[in-house]
């Protein structure tokens, strides 16, 4: 369906190509903007605590206007990108980089919506893993945009901005128009159930917090040529697509095994990319970490549709609960760093298999029906 692979490349945009190429662009932005490691943690945890207060708006607006959420989400990221674009000092590029953070943080919550409305029934698993999985080529795109514009690096983001602007207005036009934009207030369904999976967002957020800030920046510190160390991120971003097709396929045997394997998946590769860059050994391991994690946040979106009646709040509780993870991960791996890559990793890849220690969510009620 159209509106599927629109979403996909919304997800793209306001992920791969602005959220999460922050961590891509840390070696340049530290060399040009003169931002140090310490900044480094404190400016990734803003664009987290951006994206969560985005997504706590969309929980009360997203299951009524999913579309206004959507506009505005591509509209921040895009102003965002924008900004980065234009940045000439380390202040102006923080807050531009935390501003476009902030649309990834709605966008995901109003697609679910759409999408669950476009795409009912038992596809519907499928069809969100597909337009969640938009974050692979969206990483895959920023890292080939790195090697193809060298220092010209800001280039990038202009590019970024023009694209998820055109592809918000994409969505809006598929997008499904129907009574419950405009009809009475739905009240969320939340309850104990969702406790589990709040817990296992924040966990898997501050585990890998420390690779999508510090990941090619600790590659380049431990020798790896900087157009290799892209390259590792390309492979990172492969493996996020792959959620598109292995996510559905392991939600067929429950959430509780899909959600362990992802975490398994997801420690390996930050343990991974913390060993000496030898051989393939970071592009197994950023393949892993991608996939593991990628998977991860659509097994949530699954728990999501198994929890309430209501998934488009529930998702956006789970992402915040997901970006707050990230807000405290991000500062302590930038704490930690100065002792030792390893530890700093170790520590990181610790928290996410906690995640996996969580009550298993087998005993879950069957997907609500809406």
């Amino acid at each position: 369906m159209l509106l599927v692979l629109a979403g996909t490349a919304l997800v793209a945009c306001t992920y791969g190509l602005v959220r999460y190429a922050f961590g891509l662009a840390v070696p340049e932005v530290q060399r040009d903007l003169g931002l140090s490691t310490g900044a480094v943690g404190v400016v990734s945890g803003a664009t987290s605590v951006a994206y969560c207060l985005a997504a706590a708006v969309a929980f009360g607006c997203c299951q009524r206007w999913p579309r206004a959420v959507v506009a505005g989400a591509g509209a921040v990221a895009a102003v965002g990108a924008l900004g980065v674009w234009t940045a000439g000092s380390a202040a102006v590029f923080a807050v531009a980089v935390v501003l476009g953070s902030a649309g990834a943080g709605a966008a995901s919550p109003g697609l679910v919506v759409l999408v669950g409305r476009a795409v009912p029934g038992p596809q519907q698993d499928r069809a969100q893993a597909v337009v969640n999985a938009g974050t692979g080529p969206g990483l895959v795109a920023a890292a080939l945009l790195a090697l193809l514009l060298g220092d010209r690096w800001q280039t990038a983001w202009w590019m970024a901005g023009a694209a998820t602007a055109v592809v918000t207005v994409v969505v809006l036009l598929l997008a499904p128009r129907g009574t419950p934009e405009t009809g009475p207030a739905v009240p969320v369904d939340a309850g104990r159930r969702w406790v589990a999976p709040l817990a296992g967002a924040a966990l898997l957020g501050a585990g890998s917090a420390a690779v999508w800030t510090h990941g090619r920046s600790v590659l380049q510190a431990g020798g790896l040529a900087g157009p290799t160390a892209l390259w590792v991120w390309v492979a990172l971003g492969a493996g996020a697509t792959g959620a598109a097709v292995l996510a559905p396929r392991w939600l067929r045997a429950g959430v509780a095994p899909a959600w362990t394997a992802a975490l398994a998946l997801t420690a390996a590769g930050v343990v991974g990319l913390a060993l000496p860059p030898v051989g393939p050994v970071p592009f197994l391991a950023a393949a892993a970490f991608g996939l593991g994690s990628t998977v991860g946040t659509t097994v949530l979106i699954a728990w999501a549709d198994r929890v309430s009646s209501t998934p488009g709040p529930a998702v956006s509780a789970f992402f915040v609960a997901l970006l707050l993870g990230q807000a405290v991960g991000a500062p302590l791996s930038s704490a930690l760093l100065p002792v030792g890559v390893l530890p700093a990793f170790g520590v990181a890849a610790v928290l996410v298999l906690a995640g996996a220690a969580l009550p298993a969510p087998a005993a879950v009620a069957e997907p609500a029906v809406r």
